[in-house]
């Protein structure tokens, strides 16, 4: 991602505190250098927090979105991929906690353990 992209996608956010201020440097540094999706979304939801105007982050919400997946794991296979939708999720663990939901009500996988992982999308072929 282009360094006035992310500019752009971060520029209305104000944290409240130097935590905020570390956290919006720590995603910038993120997106400019295609860091951990994971990691991109912890700070997404842990400056979410951080705002007196949180819709601020709406276009990197947006971006997120649409450039972001979320992967199913089953004993090390991926069996599926699905977009990030953040819906209504207020931080990291509501937003995992329903999409665990999802998985367990929504799909008939019988393995115990199940792994979800954040990944970026990939291109799809021209």
């Amino acid at each position: 991602m282009e360094s006035s992209e992310v500019n752009e996608l971060l520029s209305q956010a104000r944290p409240q505190t130097s935590e905020g201020a570390d956290l919006l440097l720590d995603l910038r540094d993120l997106l400019l250098n295609d860091g951990h999706p994971g990691t991109c979304v912890q700070c997404f939801f842990s400056l979410l927090g951080n705002l007196d105007r949180p819709g601020s982050l709406t276009p990197l919400r947006i971006w997120l979105e649409e450039h972001l997946e979320v992967a199913v794991r089953i004993n090390g296979e991926t069996s599926e991929r699905f977009p990030v939708r953040f819906g209504k999720s207020r931080n990291l663990q509501d937003y995992c906690e329903n999409t665990f939901e999802f998985i367990r009500s929504d799909r008939s996988y019988q393995e115990d353990k199940i792994h979800l992982s954040f990944q970026y999308r990939v291109a799809m072929a021209a």
